[in-house]
């Protein structure tokens, strides 16, 4: 669907078509969150309140990632490729009620997700503080589950107050520096004391998720492609080796009892290196019992015979994968050398006014941005893939909490229910930071959209890198679009098209809603944007040292990393 003018498109069309975009959009979010919880923990072990909890809390956490192309195709929307206002949005008021419900949906959206992490996922995991609780059991749970859940709300509280306390900086003055580089933003700076202490807590919460994305995000988009590709040990062989290795543990059991037979008549007892070495023993001879049990599963399982077949397309899938993560590593590499380079700098979040030039991520989205929705397809596609690498990440390293020492595994088809909950909450706080990280990713798609505006070649050099039009036959390679020539109330002799940017006049472009939330937080606290950009920085270093570690690694003779079912894990 072209974004220029089509006069049978009024508003209300809009506003349809995207509420329905949207209910797809959660349709189908509901359905992949499904299939995800269902491979972690299998059919049968599933209890069936932690698997609701965890389906209904992550398709909520992904809604604010969900309305992110809508406020870029609305954003979009209102210019046509002359860079004027279409019709429907000519009027400011008009514009001002479409982002002021976008606006409201974003709140919305981010309250839900906040209620599910600081009171339904901490009421179910300490409901089920035993994995196999009877109903009796359960009912005694019930007490101090509320109180724990007490105790998060009390969290969430206290980053509200903190939020409602701390200074944040005043709007700017005439005559300033920062008057001078915000002036088209005074009006979307304007908050109100609740906004900005649901601001200063929601952007604690994305500290969190951003520093999950480095750890596990950047681990499994290395690792779980190159496990594709290497692929998986044959389950027949692993199953000789593991009961070759069970035969030698039992004649070592068998040595140790007899000795205690051929021991005196008044010793009664091994002696203590012996009784250590009998329990270790026993322990390593069950765990191997169970994994055979598993192999023989694995090798019955119908999809067995069709391994081999689908080898080929693993290996196309771990191509991709490494592609896919490749694109990532250098569109935000581009952005972070952009932002040391044209940003306001860490007083104002590196925030940056100008993107003077596109990172290959951000060119390809506003090209497939002339056919609805093809973008909204690509940009939930990388999200879907940063939430199959956090999942092949989560497989890898577990889940540690600080204050606990205990680690929850993530287990294909294995995962208890305790995990499944943490996992959840885990996942949550990504999705909550994955919106900041889409911004570095896409910083002009996600601003600005594909909107143009009119300007003087006298004020604007022909030389400034052109982005992506509406139509096709607007977009001119390697020079602005020129709109007219001649005399423009006796100031212009040439009037060019060039993409919309924070130096563009008063009411000639609009910013999309989410990028306005972020620019706020930079702008009245400005060290969280300092910290995200930090963290990015970082984020990338983890990726070149996962890269390193993975590509010299050999390979271990079970897999139980994949950001895909596989029959080993089933």
């Amino acid at each position: 669907m072209s974004h220029d003018g089509q006069a049978s498109f009024v508003p209300q069309n809009i506003g349809i078509l995207l509420t329905l975009v949207f209910f797809i959009y959660v349709l189908l979010s509901a359905m992949f969150f499904t299939f995800l919880v269902r491979y972690i923990t299998g059919k049968l072990s599933a209890e069936r309140v932690p698997t609701v909890v965890s389906i209904v809390a992550l398709t909520v956490a992904s809604l604010p990632t969900g309305l992110i192309p809508i406020d870029v195709f609305v954003v979009g929307y209102m210019k046509n490729s002359s860079g004027q206002f279409q019709p429907w949005a000519s009027d400011m008021r008009d514009r001002h009620d479409f982002s002021t419900t976008l606006l409201s949906a974003y709140y919305a959206s981010y309250i839900a997700t906040l209620f599910i992490t600081f009171v339904i996922i901490p009421l179910a995991f300490f409901f089920h503080k035993t994995e196999t609780a009877s109903s009796g059991r359960s009912r005694q749970n019930v007490l101090p589950a509320l109180c724990y859940t007490g105790l998060s709300l009390v969290i969430l509280v206290v980053l509200l107050a903190i939020g409602g306390v701390v200074p944040t900086r005043d709007l700017p003055t005439p005559n300033s520096t920062l008057e001078d580089q915000f002036r088209n933003m005074v009006e979307d700076l304007k908050t109100s004391e609740l906004e900005d202490m649901f601001s200063f807590a929601l952007s604690i919460i994305r500290i969190v998720g951003i520093t999950l994305i480095t750890a596990y995000v950047g681990v499994g988009m290395v690792l779980g492609p190159i496990t594709h590709i290497r692929g998986y040990p044959d389950p027949r062989t692993e199953l000789a080796c593991v009961r070759n290795r069970r035969i030698g543990i039992e004649r070592e059991i068998s040595d140790i009892q007899q000795t205690r037979v051929r021991m005196s008549p008044g010793v009664h007892q091994l002696p203590r290196s012996e009784a250590i070495r009998l329990l270790s023993l026993e322990h390593e001879d069950l765990d191997l019992r169970e994994r055979e049990e598993q192999l023989k599963e694995t090798i019955k399982h119908w999809l067995s015979p069709f391994v081999m077949v689908c080898r080929p397309t693993q290996i196309c899938a771990g191509i991709v994968g490494l592609l896919v993560g490749l694109l990532i590593f250098v569109s935000l590499f581009m952005t972070n050398i952009l932002r040391a380079m044209y940003s306001f700098g860490e007083s104002v979040g590196y925030l940056m006014p100008t993107v003077e030039v596109l990172n290959p991520l951000d060119r390809f989205a506003l090209s497939i941005q002339r056919v609805f929705p093809l973008d909204f397809i690509v940009l939930l596609f990388l999200v879907t893939f940063m939430i199959l690498a956090a999942t092949s990440g989560f497989q890898k390293m577990g889940i540690g909490i600080p204050w606990i020492k205990q680690t929850y595994n993530i287990s294909p088809w294995k995962t208890k229910s305790r995990s499944l909950l943490v996992f959840t909450a885990n996942l949550v706080l990504i999705l909550l930071a994955v919106d900041v990280l889409l911004l570095a990713l896409l910083p002009q798609y996600t601003t600005y959209s594909s909107q143009h505006y009119a300007a003087c070649a006298e004020n604007k050099s022909l030389a400034y890198p052109p982005l992506p039009t509406p139509l096709p036959d607007s977009a001119i390679q390697g020079e602005a679009l020129v709109l007219s020539r001649g005399t423009r109330d006796g100031e212009c002799s040439e009037t060019v098209v060039i993409p919309c940017d924070w130096t563009a006049p008063e009411d000639q472009c609009v910013m999309t809603r989410i990028a306005v939330l972020w620019a706020r937080v930079c702008y009245k606290t400005w060290y969280f944007g300092a910290i995200f950009y930090c963290i990015t920085w970082i984020f990338l270093i983890v990726i070149i040292l996962e890269g390193c570690v993975a590509t010299f690694r050999p390979q271990h003779t079970s897999s139980s990393v994949t950001i895909l079912p596989d029959l080993e894990s089933s």
